[in-house]
Order: structure tokens, then C-alpha cells, then sequence
């Protein structure tokens, strides 16, 4: 995949900033900043390195340096009575000085911002306490700014509610030139995945032959295109079985597929349950947090 390098700037130590937006679609990019971001009214899609994930209301995700990412919404975002509101923290591991997180104090941080290169989602109570302290970053000036990230930080390695987004040993393959491809191949598969993509229609957006797009997707994503957009039906239809009221033949129609066995099939090879499964699970865990 060839991300966009994306240049952040800021006067200050660390970049904090609440934004309220009708709809986010951005393209996919990297940064030498680690981000933490806390999606505090927002429901779509994003990919985190090479990895499908949904994101859903309250979600927080950690990301370490240069790991590319894009963030995507729901179609239904575009309705302007729905508003997305996302609070972005970005700051450089060295601004603290040289050797500050070399400590014995600190050096735990230090790890969790190594471990943060393969994306870390929060989860649990951890996730409700770092959300709330995001939004006193927002509003806070002078050290308290800096205590208040140190304080989350610490709070994170302490902490055992998360889970790690990608595998040991995942490498970002940083290339600055033509990234722009693999951009709109992504933003075309995201607004369309609910309906069959023929090869020579997402080729075309390409602007490769059928036969060129297919070799220069499964060397750029080490996947198929077939394969990736299967894992963005199934991780679509997770959300749907978890938060919404259809049926599992409507959820199957609406994230695209025609047939379905073949959705049985990848559904059970991408989440080891079948959809009833996991609609049944998802639920219980509800009900038990409530």
C-alpha cells in the first residue's frame, strides 16, 4: 500500500483538537506523530495498516509513528442532520527532550508507543477514562497539557483493555510516489462494497488492465482484492449484527453479497463464528454491561 505523508504543525508541544464535521473521508496516510483518537460521535469504517476494522461510537484508537490509516463514514453521515465529532491528538515521542522516556520511570511508556506501531484499540473502562480526559486536553493550556498526556499515557501501559489492531512483524511499505492509486481504489471499494464491484470496473479506477491491477494489489496489500473486499462485507456486517434490528438475510443483502453460502463461509473464516453466533454473543455482552 503507498500511503500520503501528512505534515502536521503545531506552536505547541502537541497537537489536540475537537472537530465537529457532517462527514469524514480521508484518504491514506502516515505521519512521524503517534495519534490518539477518540471517536466520540462517529460510525463507519477505517483500515489501519492492512487490516479492515469498523469503528463505532466511543471507540479510541492509539496509532504509532508512520502507520498509515484512513478513516471512512457511513453513507448515512452524509445526511447533514447527523454530525461527527472526533477529538485528535498528535504529538512527536521526542518533544518531552532527549532521554526523557529512557527513565526507569518512563521506559513503559516508551514500549507502549513501540507496540502502538501496529495500532492499539482501547477497550473497557480504560476507554471511558481516557475519552473524558481527552476532552479536558481540549480545553487545557500551559503544563497541564503535558501532565494530562503523561497522565493518559500511564494510564494505557497500566492498563490490560485493549487489543492489538495488527500482527508482530507487520511492516508499512512507505513509498511517496503514486500513491494516489491505491487511494481511490480504496475510496471507490468503501462507497460501493454493498453492491457486486466487477474486476474491469475497480481496474479501471486503477487505470491498470484487469490482468495489471490484480499482480499490483497482491503486491501492494499482500491480498487479493477479492479477499479485501470480503473482509470490508464481513467487518460491515458485524457492525449490523450487532447494532442493528435487521435480519441475517437482510444484513447479507445489504453489505453486498449475492450469495449465501458464500457469506456463511467467509463470515465463519474471518470471526471463527457464524453469523447467528455472533449476533447472539454480541448481544449477551450487551445486556451484561448494561
Amino acid at each position: 500500500m503507498k500511503p500520503i505523508l501528512l505534515k502536521i504543525e503545531s506552536s505547541n508541544s502537541y497537537t489536540v483538537r475537537e472537530q465537529v464535521v457532517a462527514y469524514v473521508n480521508s484518504r491514506y496516510y502516515y505521519h512521524p506523530q503517534v495519534e490518539l483518537v477518540y471517536f466520540e460521535s462517529s460510525e463507519g469504517m477505517c483500515i489501519i495498516g492492512d487490516k479492515v476494522h469498523t469503528v463505532s461510537e466511543g471507540d479510541i484508537f492509539l496509532l504509532g509513528q508512520n502507520l498509515p490509516h484512513l478513516f471512512r463514514n457511513d453513507e448515512r453521515y452524509l445526511n447533514k442532520k447527523l454530525k461527527v465529532r472526533i477529538i485528535a491528538l498528535h504529538f512527536l515521542p521526542e518533544f518531552w527532550g532527549d532521554g526523557f522516556l529512557d527513565l526507569p520511570d518512563l521506559r513503559s511508556i516508551r514500549t507502549l508507543l513501540k507496540k502502538a506501531e501496529r495500532g492499539i484499540l482501547l477497550t473497557g473502562t480504560t476507554r471511558a477514562s481516557v475519552g473524558e480526559r481527552m476532552k479536558l486536553m481540549v480545553e487545557a493550556s500551559g503544563p497541564n497539557r503535558i501532565i494530562l498526556l503523561l497522565q493518559t499515557l500511564a494510564e494505557i501501559t497500566a492498563s490490560k483493555e485493549y487489543e492489538m489492531v495488527l500482527p508482530i512483524g507487520f511492516q508499512p511499505v512507505i513509498d511517496p510516489q503514486n500513491e494516489d492509486r491505491i487511494n481511490e481504489v480504496y475510496s471507490y471499494t468503501m462507497q460501493h462494497f454493498h453492491k457486486k464491484i466487477h474486476t474491469r470496473e475497480i481496474a479501471a479506477v486503477a487505470h491498470l488492465s484487469e490482468h495489471s491491477f490484480c499482480r499490483y494489489f497482491k503486491h501492494k496489500t499482500g491480498k487479493t482484492y477479492t479477499a479485501f473486499l470480503h473482509e470490508i462485507r464481513i467487518k460491515h456486517a458485524c457492525r449490523m449484527l450487532t447494532e442493528s434490528k435487521l435480519s441475517i438475510s437482510q444484513v447479507i443483502q445489504e453489505c453486498g453479497f449475492v450469495n449465501y453460502a458464500n457469506f456463511f463461509r467467509y463470515f465463519k473464516s474471518l470471526t471463527g463464528k457464524t453469523p447467528a453466533e455472533y449476533q447472539r454473543m454480541s448481544n449477551e455482552s450487551l445486556v451484561s454491561e448494561r
